[in-house]
């Protein structure tokens, strides 16, 4: 099981979870969401993240990459060579898999082989977030398809939620598991809008994470730094960094020569 440097202590990593951050309304904040939290468990253990978002995707953007290889680079060695050797490194432990250069070259990509790609990727034994494009597309369901957890970003506007509940419904008629999806309320301080509470009524499922508007969301995207990476004390990172290690089933254990206490 993969294990890391840790400033806490005796840090055993409980699960390996694979990430699904699924938005079926674009301008939710779906890679902002992404690129924080693969950055926060990457502090934990060395983790990826993979742009499905084929077309179109930033993860580049909001991670300042300048790949050497991207997904479609990797799909053509796919038979020749490591998928794991092929990743962009971060400065934070975290392995990048970014999105074609172009939509030309994202066009010639099929689920089938790209899929194969991340299948590989996740025999590393690695967590790996999925970042996905807006909509619900054939890169989206397979991404559901092998997700240990789903994050369902919803905006606190009318239009987002309706998505959101289409995204639920679909899965339903696809006898896919909704308990493994967690509601994540993005803006969800915004003045204008529905509140929290509407939002979980309406979709019919508590958030277990809510990020308020900040400007430091929008200059960690404008910059390439997630709040995660520049600012990992602040409030916003510290909210991700607890999903995170939610998700990993953190534990930190006694320490005996500091009598450290165990957390959950």
């Amino acid at each position: 099981m993969p294990r890391r440097r840790n400033p806490v202590g005796d840090t055993t990593i409980g699960t390996i979870p694979v990430v699904a951050v699924v938005s079926p309304k674009g301008g939710n904040g779906k890679t902002t969401v992404s690129s924080n939290l693969a950055v926060a468990l990457s502090r934990r253990v060395d983790s990826i993240i993979v742009d499905l978002d084929v077309h179109f995707g930033d993860v580049e953007y909001a991670l300042r990459m300048q790949p050497t290889h991207r997904l479609d680079d990797l799909v053509d060695q796919r038979t020749h060579r490591d998928p794991g050797t092929m990743l962009s490194a971060h400065p934070t432990g975290l392995d990048v898999l970014c999105a074609p250069q172009d939509p030309v070259a994202a066009d010639r990509l099929g689920t089938e082989e790209v899929f194969a790609v991340v299948d590989q990727l996740l025999l590393l034994g690695r967590p790996v977030v999925l970042d996905t494009a807006g909509g619900i597309s054939d890169f989206s369901l397979g991404a559901l398809d092998r997700a240990t957890r789903v994050v369902l970003v919803c905006g606190t506007d009318v239009p987002s939620v309706q998505a959101a509940k289409k995204l639920l419904a679909t899965m339903r008629q696809l006898s896919m598991n909704l308990d493994l999806v967690d509601l994540l309320v993005n803006r969800s301080d915004s003045n204008v809008g529905l509140s929290v509470a509407d939002v979980e009524q309406a979709v019919g499922r508590p958030a277990v994470i809510t990020i308020p508007e900040h400007s430091s969301l929008a200059a960690g995207m404008n910059s390439g730094s997630p709040v995660t990476e520049s600012s990992p004390r602040s409030p916003i990172a510290a909210a991700f960094q607890a999903y995170a290690d939610q998700l990993l089933d953190l534990t930190v254990g006694a320490n005996p020569a500091t009598n450290r206490e165990v957390v959950r």
